[in-house]
């Protein structure tokens, strides 16, 4: 099974803002694989989600195979070995084949400038480009972080890039992953697929990009998971993820029932997969889903309740990422 946890919609079946989104990612991007269609069930997430990754990554006037190095750098650092292997492919299809084959062997690209390009994507600090090109870079980064946390959850763990079923080996070979990577975009174009646009609340390091939007956009909505939790479960799971988003719970889950203790029954299974999601989402187990998911809970709403602890981690990466 190429998913966990969730039922997706698939390209042939996607109406309305899911088949929009998809029309483009096909067009831009790649074929509508796992990773695209995992955020489905939630369109609200699924649009801004990939405005931010293309006004980010795709779109925009740094060369793409530099910003794939923050690409591969960030799955690298969260452990996501499906998105580190995908993104070395479109590294490589960039143009960084030098740099693709030091970080699959671990190693820094040799030139220091990307070296420290790597560096800042995996553990932040002074930034080593010019403020012009931060709203790519660092809208780069955080879609990564943000999709990184999406997928240790929903895509099934031995999954690889390429896959387009579960019935096929999972292969770059022959799959149509990318397309034009080479072809300039118009900055902008994504926006056109959300609900709103936000006008206020944009983050400075944005600029005027239409980076700022998007990634003000996928906040908001992801945020609005936080709903499904009490507000003193919203507080214990901001709290946890806050202390934790360094140590992964130190693998010690024991960490995280001390953590929210204090919570009323009812709010713990929520709490637990929230805060799960930013901080170690791969340790989220069927019996975490199952027990919340009991309460009659829809794939609408799982994704949403991902979504709000992933940001919440998201939120985080961006101070040591802008230095705030």
């Amino acid at each position: 099974m190429l998913f966990r946890h969730i039922t997706p919609i698939s390209p042939e079946d996607a109406t309305g803002p899911v088949a929009a989104v998809y029309r483009q990612v096909d067009t831009e991007f790649s074929s509508i694989g796992p990773a695209v269609r995992m955020l489905s069930p939630a369109p609200e997430l699924l649009a801004p989600c990939w405005a931010l990754l293309r006004e980010s990554l795709v779109a925009g006037t740094v060369p793409r195979w530099r910003k794939e190095i923050v690409t591969v750098s960030v799955s690298q650092r969260n452990d996501c070995a499906y998105d580190t292997a995908g993104h070395l492919v479109f590294l490589r299809l960039a143009g960084g084949e030098d740099a693709a084959d030091a970080l699959e062997h671990g190693k820094e690209p040799a030139d220091e400038d990307l070296a420290a390009l790597a560096r800042w994507a995996r553990s932040g600090g002074p930034q080593p480009f010019p403020a012009r090109e931060a709203p790519e870079y660092l809208g780069t980064a955080l879609a990564l972080h943000f999709i990184n946390r999406m997928v240790l959850v929903l895509l099934n763990e031995k999954l690889l890039p390429g896959a387009m079923s579960d019935d096929v080996p999972a292969a770059f070979d022959g799959a149509p992953i990318a397309r034009a990577i080479h072809r300039e975009r118009t900055n902008g174009d994504s926006l056109s697929l959300l609900d709103e646009v936000p006008s206020t609340g944009l983050p400075a390091w944005a600029g005027t990009s239409a980076v700022g939007p998007a990634y003000a956009a996928l906040s908001r909505a992801a945020e609005r998971g936080g709903g499904l939790l009490s507000e003193p479960a919203q507080s214990v799971v901001r709290e946890t993820i806050a202390r934790h988003r360094r140590s992964a719970l130190d693998g010690d889950r024991g960490l995280l029932t001390d953590s929210l203790a204090a919570l009323v029954p009812a709010d713990r299974a929520g709490a637990t997969l929230a805060v799960l999601a930013g901080v170690a989402p791969d340790r989220i187990t069927e019996t975490d889903v199952k027990t919340w998911r009991a309460g009659g809970y829809t794939d609408h709403c799982f994704v949403h309740l991902l979504a709000f602890g992933a940001i919440i981690a998201v939120q985080l990466v961006e101070g040591e990422l802008t230095g705030a």
